[in-house]
């Protein structure tokens, strides 16, 4: 994994994070990028470790590490990761407006990254990340 890859996928996790829990079908798409984006055994086990602490958008995302195709990236899985369980609650609309901001775009350019997202791009792991309890 390169470095801006796994920005973006910690920037994920407090995505998942955003709304309280990290449900099944959140971890799966979490998942599905370490495999997508080719991580490592010891890179895969450090992000599901990451993965385990409740994260906040504002603490936990890189954004000045960030670069404007990475920040595309990261809000069309986002779009992808509030669909993971097959809709998207109020709440994480809130989590995906609130992302818009923080990552700088317009309602234009963000309607356009994720309206292009693909939610067919991902292959999803069989493995469940669960946090600790």
């Amino acid at each position: 994994m390169t470095p801006s890859e796994k920005n973006i996928v910690r920037s994920l996790v407090a995505v998942a994070w955003a709304d309280g829990q990290l449900a099944s079908g959140e971890s799966s798409v979490i998942e599905g990028l370490l495999t997508g984006f080719d991580a490592s055994e010891a890179e895969e086990q450090e992000i599901l470790e990451y993965a385990r602490t409740p994260r906040t958008l504002e603490k936990d995302i890189p954004l000045a590490e960030l670069s404007r195709d990475d920040r595309e990236l990261l809000l069309a899985n986002a779009g992808l990761l509030t669909h993971a369980d097959g809709e998207q609650s109020l709440e994480e609309m809130d989590v995906i407006v609130k992302l818009v901001e923080l990552l700088g775009f317009s309602d234009d350019e963000a309607h356009e990254i994720l309206a292009g997202a693909d939610d067919g791009a991902l292959q999803l792991s069989s493995r469940s990340l669960k946090p600790d309890e």
